[in-house]
């Protein structure tokens, strides 16, 4: 299996539970935040930086898809 078919694989797995996901995710970022508010503490920091991340993650898959795409088609002046 490709990267390409690995990532599409992913997202199609990932969308119709996505919305649900997203919001115990954002229920956990914001629990946190209040953690973070009241005792600054670098642990809490990164968790809430590593949800973020995973919130991210349809678009950071997109965007490596659309990279290797591109990195796939040929550059149009090497045809000649």
């Amino acid at each position: 299996m490709t990267r390409i078919e690995e990532i599409d694989a992913a997202l199609q797995a990932i969308r119709p539970g996505w919305p649900f996901f997203i919001a115990e995710v954002r229920a956990l970022i914001d629990s946190r935040v209040e953690s973070l508010i009241t005792q600054n503490n670098e642990e809490t920091r990164g968790r809430i930086k590593a949800l973020r991340d995973l919130m991210n993650l349809p678009e950071a898959l997109e965007a490596e898809r659309t990279c290797i795409l591109a990195a796939e088609l040929p550059d149009e002046g090497s045809a000649l």
